[in-house]
């Protein structure tokens, strides 16, 4: 019997509570967090840039638009400062993300673990739920990552991946 899965319609902001990012001091994997409301689009909120390796921390505060929220966006905006979703790299400092690797001349990145698991549970089914919600993950992702032909090879990156993320540990 094949495997299926029904979407979850999870969005990146809510897999978005913790990144695990590279330390640009010494390479190691560190987190960026929220320390208070972990939603994107609340400003005056602080971020958090913690390496456990070497004990770099750094906070940012963003700032709030007019309607005195984040702004939030899934492309680049020339006039004005954007929390970016969707690039290999979080979304406050901008530091590339530390479950990154090539597959299948592509990128795969995962924010945090769960967003991995939630890949990947997605990724080894071979029937899925139609038509998922315009933002969720499921929608988000390339093409390329949701053909058959891939599947072997995006699931051999995800478990390099995990036993990346389990030797940093």
């Amino acid at each position: 019997m094949k495997k299926t899965v029904l979407n979850k319609n999870k969005t990146l902001i809510e897999l978005g509570d913790e990144f695990l990012v590279v330390c640009p001091h010494c390479a190691s994997c560190a987190s960026v967090i929220a320390l208070d409301n972990p939603s994107p689009y609340v400003a005056n909120v602080r971020r958090r840039f913690v390496c456990t390796a070497c004990g770099a921390t750094k906070d940012k505060v963003i700032k709030a638009n007019g309607y005195g929220k984040a702004r939030v966006s899934y492309e680049p905006k020339a006039n004005y400062e954007v929390i970016l979703i969707g690039d290999p790299c979080d979304w406050y400092f901008q530091l590339p993300l530390y479950l990154q690797i090539e597959c299948s001349g592509n990128t795969l990145w995962g924010l945090n673990l769960e967003h991995l698991n939630y890949i990947e549970n997605y990724i080894e089914a071979e029937l899925r739920e139609s038509h998922p919600y315009y933002l969720s993950v499921e929608s988000r992702l390339p093409k390329w990552m949701k053909l058959a032909k891939n599947r072997s090879e995006v699931l051999r990156a995800i478990k390099k991946l995990k036993v990346k993320l389990n030797e940093k540990s």
